[in-house]
C-alpha cells in the first residue's frame, strides 16, 4: 500500500509546521528528509534535505542524536525514552517514532527552559500532539486502532474513520460495549485473521491481511489490516494499526481477471491463440488455445519471443512472411497472412495470422496485438467446395450424357445377346438357317471358337454391363432416389454389408475377405436414423470393400488387416466411421478420392463409387463425408448423418 504510506508521510510533514517545537524526518538511511516546527530555526544551517544524520561531525545541538536514531530503528521492545542535546544555543529534549511500514523517522524536539523546565511546552505539546493525530487520522481512508491482542480484538481506541468503514460508531467497539470487532469479521476468515496476527507477533515482525467483514448495513467489504505489535510502560501488550476498505480495489481487479480469463477461454474454446508483441523488445505474450495449435503446453511456449516464432514458421513461407509484417510496420496497416506453423512434434499446420498495431503518441507502431488461428479447416472447405462444384457440374452433364450413352448401348448389349442366341444349337431355327446355306451349326461354331469370336462377344456383354452400372450412378448425380426414407437400425445395416462383401469378395480369385479382422463397436441404445437404407447399404459397402481390397492388394506391412467400424451419436448428429490400418493415401490421392472416374486401381476398374458416396450422403440426406489419411498410416471415412430438424427437411426433398 504505497499510496497509502505516502499520504501518511505528507500529512506528517504539513502538520508538522503547527508543532511548537522541532520535527525532523528521516528516511531509512537516515538522510534527511524534511526540518519543520515553530522552533526550527534553532536547527538553522545545522540539518539541511538531503544531509546525512551521521556519528561525526555534528554540531553540538545534535551531538549523539545519531546514536539515539540508531536505538529507534533497533524496534527495542522497551520505550527508547527521550534524548537531550545541548549547546550555546540552548537545549532540545528528543523524543523519536519510527514508522516501520514506510521506513520513515520522526524526531520531535522541545526547546528546554533555562530552570530546565519542559511543562508549559509538554502541555502545548499534548494539546497540538492529539490536534494533530485527530486531524490526520480523520482524514485518513480508513481506521486507525488500538487492540488487546485476545480473540475477541478488544478495543481501546478506533478513530473516526470506523464508522464510514463499519457503519457503526467508534464507541460500539471500546471495551466491546455494543459489539466486539471479530462479530464482524465474516465466520469464514476469524480463524485465518487470528492465525496471521499470532505468527507475526511470534516473529515480532509486523501483519498484513486481507479479509471480509460485514458492516452494519449488512453490505460485506474486503478490508486490508495492517499492524504491529506494541508494549507499554508495563509491559503489557496490544496490537496497533490501520484497517481500510479495498473492496473497489479488488473488486476492479477481479472484473480484469474475469475479463482475461473469459477472452482466453473463448479464445480456447473457438481455436485461437492469442499473442501481444512488443516491436521494440520483440518479446511476446501468449494465451489462448496455445496446445491446440503448437501442441506445447503454455509453461513450454511462454517463452517464445519473435525470434522463436520465426524460426517456427516453414522455410518457404518465412521470406514473404517476414516482408508482409515488415511492410504493414511501416504503414501501420493490420497484419494478415497465411503459413505453415511448425508444431511440437514436427509437423506443420496452416495458420492465419491476423494482427492490429498499438501506436504511440508520435503514430509509430509499438505493440502488436493479434490472433493465430488453425488455417487448415478453411483449407479442406475450400477443398470442399471446390469439390462440391466440380460435383454439381457433373451432375448437370450426368442426365443428358446418361440417355445419349444408354440408347447405343442398349443396341450393342442386345446385339451381342442375339448372336449367342443366333448361334445357339437349341434353337432349331438356327439348324435350319445352317443348313440352307450348306454348312452346319457346329462347324460354324467351331470357326468362331477357333477365331475366339465367341470370346469377343462375351466381352462385348461384359463391357456392356460395366457401362450400363455406370450409367445407373451416374443417374444419382441427376435425380433424388425414388425410394422412401424411413427410421432405420444402422448395426443392421452395416451387419448386412459384412455379409455381402464377404460373398462378393470370396468369389475373386486370390482374394479371401475372411482373413480381415472385422471390428464392430457400436455405441449402446444407438438411435435409429432417417435415411435411404439401400443407398446408405450402397455407401458402406463402397467403403468397406475398398479398404479390404486395399490391404489385400497392398498388405499391412507386417501388421494383421483389421477393419473397424464405429458407430455412434450425439444430439446432432449420427456418425459412422470406417477405418483401416491399410496402406493410406498421399494427399494428391485423398484430393482426388471422391472424384467421378478417379481410381488407384487398374485401368478398367474405377468408376463412379466415392464420388457417388459422396452425393449420396451429402445431397440426399444432408450429411458429410469426409476422409483422414496419411501413407502407410491407414485410412478412416468419418459419415455424419444428421438427427433432428435437418433429416426431416432433407426427407421431404425441401432441399
Amino acid at each position: 500500500m504505497v499510496v497509502l504510506e505516502g499520504y501518511i508521510m505528507q500529512g506528517i510533514e504539513f502538520l508538522a509546521q503547527d508543532y511548537p517545537g522541532v520535527v525532523v524526518g528521516l528516511d531509512e538511511n537516515k538522510r534527511v528528509v524534511f526540518v519543520g516546527g515553530k522552533e526550527a530555526e534553532l536547527l538553522s544551517g545545522q540539518l539541511t534535505a538531503g544531509e546525512y544524520l551521521g556519528s561525526s561531525g555534528e554540531s553540538p545541538l545534535l551531538e549523539g542524536l545519531s546514536g539515539y536514531v540508531d536505538m529507534i530503528m533497533a524496534k527495542d521492545p522497551l520505550p527508547a525514552g527521550s534524548f537531550e542535546s545541548t549547546n550555546d544555543r540552548g537545549r532540545i529534549n528528543w523524543k523519536g517514532v519510527y514508522h516501520d511500514d514506510s521506513g520513515l523517522i520522526i524526531l520531535k524536539g522541545l526547546p528546554v527552559s533555562e530552570d530546565g523546565s519542559i511543562a508549559s511546552a509538554e502541555m502545548n505539546l499534548l494539546y497540538e500532539k492529539e490536534k494533530l493525530l485527530s486531524t490526520l487520522l480523520s482524514n485518513l481512508p480508513g481506521m486507525a486502532y488500538r487492540c488487546e491482542n485476545d480473540v475477541n480484538w478488544t478495543m481501546n481506541f478506533v478513530s473516526e474513520g470506523c464508522r464510514e468503514l463499519t457503519g457503526y460508531e467508534p464507541d460500539a467497539f471500546l471495551g466491546n460495549r455494543d459489539i466486539s470487532y471479530s462479530d464482524i469479521i465474516l465466520p469464514q476468515y476469524q480463524a485465518h485473521v487470528w492465525e496471521c496476527v499470532q505468527e507475526a507477533v511470534q516473529d515480532r515482525e509486523p501483519f498484513e491481511i486481507i479479509y471480509k467483514i460485514r458492516a452494519a448495513s449488512g453490505e460485506e467489504k474486503w478490508v486490508w489490516a495492517k499492524g504491529v505489535e506494541t508494549r507499554g510502560d508495563d509491559g503489557t501488550s496490544s496490537l496497533e494499526g490501520f484497517i481500510t476498505d479495498v473492496t473497489p480495489l479488488l473488486l476492479t481487479e477481479q472484473a480484469l481477471h474475469q475479463s482475461e480469463e473469459r477472452y482466453r477461454l473463448m479464445a480456447e474454446k473457438t481455436g485461437q491463440m492469442v499473442y501481444d508483441l512488443d516491436i521494440g523488445s520483440g518479446a511476446i505474450v501468449w494465451s489462448g488455445a496455445i496446445k491446440e495449435i503448437t501442441g506445447h503446453e503454455n509453461h513450454e511456449f511462454e517463452s517464445v519471443n519473435l525470434k522463436g516464432w520465426e524460426d517456427r514458421i516453414h522455410i518457404d513461407d518465412l521470406r514473404e512472411v517476414l516482408s508482409e509484417l515488415e511492410d504493414c510496420i511501416v504503414q501501420g496497416r493490420p497484419f494478415v497472412s497465411v503459413y505453415r506453423f511448425r508444431r511440437k512434434n514436427g509437423s506443420y499446420l496452416y495458420v492465419e495470422d491476423e494482427g492490429s498495431f498499438i501506436l504511440d503518441a508520435n503514430g509509430t507502431p509499438v505493440r502488436m496485438v493479434g490472433v493465430l488461428r488453425d488455417y487448415s479447416h478453411k483449407m479442406k472447405v475450400q477443398e470442399l467446395m471446390i469439390q462440391t462444384e466440380k460435383m454439381t457440374t457433373v451432375a448437370s452433364l450426368s442426365a443428358g450424357m446418361a440417355h445419349e450413352i444408354n440408347n447405343p448401348l442398349g443396341i450393342i448389349t442386345q446385339s451381342a445377346q442375339n448372336i449367342e442366341r443366333r448361334l445357339s444349337p437349341d434353337l432349331p431355327g438356327n439348324i435350319e438357317a445352317a443348313e440352307k446355306v450348306g454348312v452346319s451349326l457346329e462347324s460354324v461354331r467351331n470357326y468362331l471358337s477357333e477365331r475366339k469370336i465367341l470370346t469377343m462377344v462375351e466381352e462385348i456383354k461384359e463391357a456392356g454391363t460395366r457401362a450400363a452400372r455406370v450409367i445407373v450412378n451416374m443417374l444419382y448425380f441427376s435425380r433424388k432416389t425414388e425410394d422412401k426414407k424411413d427410421y432405420c437400425c444402422i448395426p443392421d445395416i452395416v451387419e448386412r454389408v459384412i455379409t455381402i462383401v464377404d460373398n462378393d469378395l470370396c468369389r475373386e480369385e486370390g482374394c479371401d475377405f475372411r482373413k480381415i479382422n472385422i471390428v464392430n463397436d457400436f455405441q449402446e441404445k444407438l438411435p435409429s436414423v432417417l435415411c435411404f437404407a439401400g443407398e446408405l447399404e450402397k455407401v458402406l459397402l463402397n467403403l468397406v470393400r475398398n479398404s479390404a481390397q486395399a490391404m489385400i492388394d497392398s498388405g499391412c506391412d507386417g501388421r494383421s488387416p483389421e477393419i473397424v467400424i464405429r458407430v455412434f451419436s450425439n444430439n446432432a448428429y449420427l456418425t459412422i466411421e470406417v477405418q483401416d490400418n491399410g496402406p493410406g493415401m498421399d494427399s494428391y490421392t485423398r484430393k482426388k478420392a471422391f472424384e467421378p472416374f478417379f481410381s488407384t486401381r487398374p485401368e478398367g476398374d474405377g468408376g463412379l463409387g466415392l464420388s457417388v458416396a459422396y452425393f449420396i450422403i451429402t445431397r440426399n440426406h444432408g450429411g458429410t463425408i469426409r476422409i483422414d489419411s496419411n501413407p502407410g498410416r491407414g485410412t478412416k471415412f468419418t459419415i455424419q448423418l444428421p438427427r433432428g430438424p435437418v433429416s426431416e427437411i432433407f426427407s421431404q426433398g425441401l432441399v
